[in-house]
């Protein structure tokens, strides 16, 4: 009768403590950084020449960054940029290119964006990206960069990529994402699936968004004269 008057007094302990580790937890919430990437990639029935064209016509270089849905666009720069072409300003380099004989071209851009998040684990804070584009043949890459670490947004790289692949257009996006959250010490694997499929979702809005983009701008390739 003693030892199980004492077991009971143990487990009784037990429990108490877990209980008081699990309250503690969830009033005293402790900073998490969680880093997350995802990866897409898809192919789009159209040929390159005409979904570069597309994407240069439109400027899509300011909204793939805004494509997934998780943020909202503020303004865009670009370096020594003065062309007005798809409503912003491109830069010389552009109409160069464009207008070349060279069949081995290059295009290059550096600028910076300007965007608002509307993520729930960030919250609204408008943040700087830096941009980088270039444009040869028979790819058009963007790279974005956070310029600037704000209260929750430690990191955020994107990379997007779109390749000739014989009569389509291969494309590959990549999205990594680091964050700082407040979160009771056994919600940390549950915050890195969720920001792990945040970031997957928004890919699989942006591949929706390209897709939109492209079929809404079917006919206005031919305007513009880059080959």
């Amino acid at each position: 009768m003693k030892s199980k008057f004492t077991l009971g007094r143990i487990l009784a302990v037990v429990i108490g403590a877990l209980l008081l580790s699990l309250v503690a937890g969830v009033l005293f919430r402790g900073e998490y950084v969680t880093e997350q990437a995802a990866e897409r990639s898809f192919t789009i029935d159209e040929d390159f020449t005409k979904v570069r064209k597309i994407m240069v016509r439109t400027n899509a270089a300011k909204e793939i960054v805004t494509m997934g849905g998780d943020s909202e666009f503020i303004e865009q720069q670009w370096e020594d940029g003065n062309a007005e072409l798809g409503g912003e300003k491109i830069g010389q380099a552009l109409l160069r290119s464009a207008l070349s004989n060279n069949p081995d071209w290059k295009l290059e851009l550096q600028g910076r964006l300007k965007v608002r998040t509307l993520s729930d684990a960030i919250g609204h804070e408008v943040i700087e990206l830096g941009q980088q584009v270039e444009i040869v043949p028979d790819k058009l890459q963007s790279q974005v960069e956070l310029k600037q670490a704000t209260e929750h947004l430690l990191g955020y790289s994107m990379s997007t990529t779109l390749a000739r692949a014989d009569d389509q257009t291969r494309v590959e996006l990549k999205l990594t994402q680091k964050i700082k959250l407040a979160l009771p010490w056994f919600a940390h694997r549950i915050a890195d699936r969720r920001v792990r499929a945040a970031a997957e979702q928004s890919l699989a809005n942006q591949e929706q968004a390209i897709r939109r983009l492209l079929k809404e701008n079917a006919d206005k390739a031919g305007l513009f004269p880059l080959r």
